[in-house]
């Protein structure tokens, strides 16, 4: 998961994600989101938001393991919601997810 988490940071440093709830959605009804990302302490109201988000707008969803605080460890920003906003780097991050995925189930 280091990888992932890596890329997460590198996408955070070239502006190529959206955080937080409102500015996600924006992005995402404007057609700019191509993945999304949850924390692991998301409220379920927020969690079924972002869900409904995803399944209406056909964008993939994450959970991530880490919680807000290690997501502000990973970004600089403490959020719940996270859209990448790039599609290279959307492509890298759910890549390297299920690799990592694939090697816990061995």
């Amino acid at each position: 998961m280091n990888r992932f988490y890596s890329t997460l940071s590198l996408c955070m440093r070239a502006r190529r994600l959206a955080y937080g709830l409102e500015t996600v959605r924006a992005a995402a009804l404007s057609g700019r989101v191509c993945l999304l990302l949850t924390a692991s302490d998301l409220s379920a109201k927020t969690a079924k938001e972002v869900d409904y988000l995803s399944r209406t707008r056909r964008i993939p969803l994450l959970p991530l393991e880490l919680n807000m605080d290690g997501v502000a460890r990973t970004i600089g920003r403490r959020t719940g919601v996270i859209g990448i906003t790039d599609p290279g780097f959307g492509t890298k991050l759910m890549q390297t997810y299920h690799e990592t995925e694939e090697k816990l189930c061995r």
